[in-house]
């Protein structure tokens, strides 16, 4: 149990060790400020939106551990 604990903060601390997951997070996160750089905010662009590989995050990492 104390192996999970660690893992879960070090995740909440530093995300996911996926190198490609990190790389189109911050692709994504770069596009979207350059996008909503040029929007009104009512159009912005949420980066999730540019992310074809990620998936909507329906529940926390915390919360599947106590469940």
């Amino acid at each position: 149990m104390l192996e999970i604990n660690q893992w879960a903060e070090y995740r909440s601390r530093r995300g996911s060790l996926n190198t490609a997951r990190r790389f189109e997070q911050t692709a994504a996160s770069m596009m979207a400020l350059h996008l909503n750089s040029q929007r009104q905010q009512a159009d912005w662009v949420e980066p999730l939106e540019l992310m074809p590989h990620e998936d909507d995050i329906e529940i926390g990492f915390e919360e599947q551990i106590d469940d």
